[in-house]
Formats: structure tokens, C-alpha cells, sequence
């Protein structure tokens, strides 16, 4: 599952900071039209950090209803409390989720055999197929290599991995060699690494929405076996991709700006604390935007 382009949704929110599921509809109806057979919900840019337990319950049921099979689903699970993770995965897999990604949690992290064992325990209480985020730049954890494999062997479930850390590749890489390819590896990143990580061996991309038909047209030149082609479309994508990706914050920022702009969503709207775009900012936005269309 989720091979190719799985783009992460942006939650869009009303100006009154509640959820504009209307919006996200759009949004997921804008990322399967673009040609992605997967979609994600609750990475990062999804700001579930900003969202109250009973809101990301009826964020993932309103999601997987409004997805309705068409594309695979994978729903981040991010909550401090044990008990609340595997309660938002049993949720996912109550909705029909088909994967779930799993994070070291943000306060009182366990570290190496510990953390290990955290991660299995929800997934032997989700049993879902998951995917664990090595996100240290938005996580604060560093999550070595030998931790990693040693979760592959000790959780059945564990078949993905997104590679998110320093030099990505290069421990991505380290991963496919050291599992004979058996953890199938992801790379995010807004996906201003999207070409290195497919010739690295990556099973699949997880780029924001905006890009979404971009990346998986890409891809799929890609996995056509024309590389050059691949190329000169990712660096098509590449200065826009790269700018959004200046902080997590600030990409959220210019994601949701331009979502707006194109009429995929009603609110540019980020719930505080967050990023606002000067004026300067949203200018070059839409130059870059323009240029890439």
C-alpha cells in the first residue's frame, strides 16, 4: 500500500478556528484528482498538535467517509497519553483506516528498547499495518538506525517507515540495504528531496496537497523508467516546493495560502500559535506558483 505519491491533507479551519470539514472535503476531492491513490491525514502539516482529542476523532471519521475507499488511507496518531493513541488508532480502525503512523511522543520520551516497546504496544492494540515517523526536526527525537531495525523485528506490524532525519537518504538507504527491502520506506519533506529518495530505493513520497498532481505526475514518469523526464519535472516543482519548506510552521502557512488562492479551500486560516505571511511573502508565493503553472 501507499506506494507512489501519498500526499499529507492540510486541516482547513473557518476564521473562527473551527473545523471547515466542507473545505477538507475539497481538498481530498483535489488530491484524487490530481492522480494520487493514496492520502494522509494527522502528519504534521495537518496541525493535529492544535486539536483536541475529540476533534481528531471526528476529523479521521469525517475523513475516511469523505475519502469512501477511493484512495488508500493512512491517519497519524499524535496524543501524549498512551491510552489516547491507541484510542485515536482504534478510532482510525473502527472508520476504516488502512495504516496508521505512529510517533515518539512529544513529553516523557522513552528512549531506545523503551521506546520500542512503546510503539509496539499500540500497534498490537491498533493491529493496523504502521508506519513510524523518524522526524527528529519536528519530533525532537533521534531515532537511530539500530533502534529502527530492532522495531522491525520485534513489531509485526511495522512495515513503513517515513525518513524524515538528517541526510535522509543516506540512512534511508542503510534501511532498504540492512531489511533486504522488506521496511518500505517513505520520504516527506514537502518533497524537495522526491527524485534522490525514488532512486534510493523509496516505495513512496509524502508531499503537502498543494503539489499533489505535480508529484504524481512525476511520479509516475518516474515509475515509467524515463528518469530524465522525472527530472525535469521535479525541478519544475523544486523552487516552490523548496520555499514552502522553510519551517513546519511556515509551510503550513503557504500551503493553506495558496489552497486558498487556487479555490480549494474557503480560509487561509491557522490556528495560533502559528506562522502569518507578510505581504512580501505571499507575492513570491504566487510568482513561484505561477511560474510552475
Amino acid at each position: 500500500m501507499f506506494k507512489g505519491c501519498c500526499p499529507v491533507v492540510n486541516v482547513p479551519f473557518n476564521e473562527d478556528y473551527s473545523i471547515d470539514f466542507e473545505s477538507l472535503k475539497s481538498e481530498i476531492d483535489f488530491i484524487y484528482n490530481g492522480g494520487c491513490k493514496s492520502i494522509c491525514l494527522f502528519a504534521f502539516n495537518s496541525e493535529p498538535y492544535k486539536l483536541s482529542f475529540d476533534e481528531k476523532v471526528e476529523t479521521i471519521k469525517q475523513f475516511l467517509q469523505m475519502v469512501d475507499k477511493r484512495m488508500e488511507t493512512l491517519v497519524g496518531l499524535v496524543e501524549n497519553s498512551l491510552g489516547d493513541v491507541i484510542n485515536l488508532g482504534k478510532a482510525a480502525k473502527e472508520y476504516g483506516a488502512d495504516g496508521v503512523i505512529l510517533y515518539p511522543p512529544a513529553l516523557s520520551t522513552p528512549q531506545g528498547a523503551a521506546l520500542v516497546e512503546y510503539f509496539k504496544t499500540i500497534a498490537d492494540a491498533v493491529d493496523l499495518p504502521v508506519m513510524i515517523q523518524d522526524n527528529p526536526r519536528s519530533t525532537g527525537v533521534t531515532m537511530p538506525l539500530e533502534m529502527l531495525l530492532d522495531a522491525f523485528r520485534d513489531i509485526e506490524q511495522f512495515n513503513y517507515i517515513k525518513v524524515e532525519c538528517p541526510i535522509p537518504m543516506r540512512k534511508m538507504r542503510e534501511i532498504i540495504k540492512r531489511t533486504d527491502g522488506k521496511l518500505l520506506c517513505y520520504n516527506g519533506n514537502g518533497g524537495i528531496f522526491a527524485i534522490d529518495a525514488f532512486i534510493s530505493g523509496a516505495t513512496g513520497i509524502m508531499p503537502g496537497a498543494l503539489l499533489a498532481g505535480e508529484f504524481a505526475e512525476m511520479t509516475k514518469t518516474f515509475e515509467s523508467g524515463n528518469l530524465e523526464e522525472a527530472r525535469d519535472k521535479f525541478e519544475k516543482i523544486l523552487p516552490l516546493a523548496w520555499y514552502e519548506d522553510q519551517s513546519l510552521e511556515f509551510y503550513v502557512a503557504c500551503e493553506k495560502f495558496l489552497l486558498k488562492e487556487i479555490g480549494v479551500i474557503k480560509s487561509d486560516t491557522v490556528r495560533k500559535p502559528g506562522v502569518v505571511l507578510t505581504d512580501f511573502e505571499k507575492e513570491e508565493l504566487l510568482n513561484l506558483y505561477k511560474r510552475l503553472n
